[in-house]
């Protein structure tokens, strides 16, 4: 696919149309046949419209950390969203994250992504910022879903791998458009097969919390502070930070 000079630029979401969103996910890696994050953008893109003023376009990312960055300009450059969702795995994780910031780093431990490659702590973008900051009101997000009984939290630490690459590169190529990241526990069956008493979450639960994050997003994005600055927004250090993923590229 030829490749323009610059960055794809968003249409302006007219009142006429419906907000378009882009929600991606990852494919399996590390040995798994499932990752949860590409089995819940695939349900919710089969599933029902969640609401009148979106509009939801999908794309399952490659784990690979040479074919990311072209597959995620090539997602943004088709779809032209007003706003993106990335979706990750997280194992170790008992909620579903809302991340608030991106790290430009990327380490992947003792592992090796999809293409083989390794990670040891090398910046994600030569010579940018050592981080980026999400301006959406997370925090406020995350109280309305945890008071309707969802096991929803904002994080402050997206790991070091490719679900913080990607948000990295989203708010630092891509700041025109309005983003964050999503990380989802395992599947039980995952948890299961991996024999390691660590946290999981059921797909119907993982998958009503990114529903009602979907059908906020209009209001989300209206009450989007402007204009984008690198400090903390008050409402992600209202909510205690969530460690780190631990073990996976994605």
């Amino acid at each position: 696919m030829a490749r323009n000079s610059g960055k794809p630029e968003p249409d302006r979401q007219p009142s006429s149309r419906p907000l378009r969103l882009l929600l991606t996910g990852f494919a399996p890696f590390g040995g798994e046949s499932i990752n949860p994050s590409r089995e819940l953008v695939l349900a919710l893109q089969a599933g029902a419209p969640l609401h009148p003023r979106l509009q939801l376009c999908t794309e399952i990312l490659p784990v690979d950390r040479t074919l990311v960055t072209d597959a995620l300009h090539d997602a943004i450059d088709r779809h032209r969203p007003d706003a993106v969702i990335s979706v990750g795995q997280a194992t170790g994780r008992p909620n579903v994250d809302l991340e608030s910031t991106a790290r430009n780093v990327l380490d992947f431990g003792d592992q090796r992504d999809n293409g083989g490659h390794e990670a040891h702590g090398e910046a994600w973008l030569p010579g940018a910022p050592p981080q980026r900051r999400v301006h959406l009101p997370l925090g406020a997000l995350a109280r309305e879903l945890v008071d309707c009984g969802l096991p929803v939290a904002v994080s402050r630490d997206a790991g070091r791998h490719l679900c913080n690459a990607t948000l990295y590169l989203l708010l630092h190529r891509y700041a025109e458009v309005p983003a964050f990241f999503i990380h989802v526990p395992l599947l039980p069956e995952q948890a299961s097969r991996r024999g390691k008493g660590e946290p999981s979450l059921a797909a119907d639960i993982s998958r009503r919390c990114l529903e009602q994050v979907l059908t906020r997003m209009p209001e989300l994005l209206a009450q989007r502070p402007a204009p984008r600055s690198q400090e903390l927004p008050e409402e992600a250090r209202a909510v205690a930070p969530q460690d780190a993923p631990k073990d996976a590229p994605a």
